[in-house]
């Protein structure tokens, strides 16, 4: 029951890891970032338009709806949580925001319990999910390991590695509850897990790539990133 969600979990957690070593080694370029960027935005948002939204929509709808309108309730209030603890650590001139990475470390064990309702949906749910999270954990990595006020190795790998490891809790519980419940209630997970999908899209992936300086490449890649993500579906598919 909890083997496979469990392995497949440590793939975005080596991708977090993958991420502190890069950083460790050199910071890409802002060009390079904003496509990286664009392509995890591409595939994220195919994530939840192609796998999450209408199959829950399809399976229960009220339900959908229901969590959908909670995970946009809880997305917001961790936007609010994070700007004060930016805020604050800006007034006390902190090189690093204890609050912004604990806002971090709640979003990836979101991400966790959404990758175990997936798993408990069907197995190819589950998949495309993981695939959508590690390339998430790949931009999340090289942004706070850039915050460190430290080029250390170790810690520029030890802190996006640590805050990947609440996947691996959100996964189990996600598991835990899920496996055996009702059509609505997974339906209202993956419905919450389709917000905070989108949420990372449009308020984070594509406003932090537009910031590196927006080409005409760096849009491109938005859109190799959904047909690359709808190749992969199609391919487990058949």
């Amino acid at each position: 029951m909890y083997v496979q969600p469990l392995l497949y979990t440590l793939i975005p957690v080596a991708a977090a890891a993958l991420s502190g070593a890069v950083a460790a080694v050199r910071v890409p370029g802002e060009q390079a970032t904003s496509a990286v960027q664009h392509l995890a935005a591409g595939v994220v948002f195919a994530a939840a338009a192609i796998e999450l939204v209408p199959g829950v929509l399809h399976s229960a709808p009220l339900p959908a709806i229901i969590g959908f309108a909670l995970g946009i309730v809880v997305m917001f209030a961790l936007r609010h949580l994070s700007d004060a603890a930016e805020r604050r650590a800006e007034r006390r001139g902190l090189p690093l925001s204890i609050g912004l990475i604990v806002t971090i470390g709640i979003d990836f064990f979101i991400d966790g319990v959404v990758l175990g309702a997936g798993f408990t949906n069907d197995s190819q749910t589950g998949i495309l999910l993981t695939i959508a999270i590690t390339l998430e954990y790949l931009f999340v990595g090289l942004s706070v390991a850039a915050t460190l006020p430290t080029r250390a190795p170790w810690a520029l790998i030890a802190l996006p590695t640590g805050l990947a490891l609440f996947t691996i809790g959100g996964t189990a519980l996600g598991v835990a509850m899920l496996t055996g419940a009702s059509k609505p209630v997974t339906a209202a997970v993956l419905a919450f897990g389709a917000v905070v999908f989108m949420y990372l899209v449009t308020e984070e992936l594509l406003v932090k790539a537009h910031e590196q300086g927006d080409t005409a490449f760096g849009s491109a890649t938005f859109f190799v990133g959904f047909l690359c993500y709808l190749l992969i579906e199609q391919a487990l598919a058949t």
